[in-house]
């Protein structure tokens, strides 16, 4: 919809805004509207007819006395917008509680604090997952001579016979 002159000048009055709005909820005559919005009828018919040469309501004679004016599509699209307001702001509070949903689920579920660094998150290792075979050499087994030692108790010389003792241990390399 493009806004010309004569609608910005017809809507740069606050009692014909108030009168749009009002002509949004169901159409209404003259004096119903002098009524509502506490001015003199001349003063309400004189705001209609700008609205009325702005295109943005319409006189609808009924064959009575009586004389109608409602919204026309053009001022219909300035009071009632296409997307309601509740909706926009229903939807967009939708997505936020779903984007925090997931935030909180991902980093409960796939981040751990990192030990000795609580400020920092880290993803966990993934233990059991297959990797590439890699071989290994497992070191030969080490072996320590254990030479044989004397104990001196109560002054007099034991000999502890001791004979070759091996201590094997076998270490892997990561």
């Amino acid at each position: 919809m493009e806004i010309d002159r004569k609608t910005l000048k017809a809507l740069s009055a606050d009692t014909r805004l108030d009168i749009l709005k009002t002509l949004g909820k169901r159409r209404k005559t003259p004096s119903e509207l002098s009524k509502e919005l506490n001015l003199a009828a001349s003063t309400v018919v004189e705001h209609l007819n700008k609205l009325e040469g702005a295109g943005l309501i319409r006189k609808e004679e009924t064959g009575h006395k009586w004389i109608y004016y409602a919204l026309t599509k053009k001022g219909s699209s300035l009071v009632k917008p296409k997307v309601p307001t509740q909706f926009i702001i229903v939807f967009s509070l939708i997505i936020f509680v779903v984007a925090v949903g997931f935030s909180y689920y991902y980093l409960f579920n796939y981040a751990t604090l990192t030990p000795g660094r609580s400020d920092m998150l880290s993803i966990p290792s993934t233990e059991g997952t297959s990797r590439p075979f890699e071989q290994t050499e497992i070191p030969e087994e080490t072996s320590k001579t254990i030479e044989p030692s004397i104990a001196v108790t109560g002054g007099s010389a034991n000999m502890t016979n001791v004979t070759n003792v091996t201590n094997t241990t076998n270490t892997t390399m990561p």
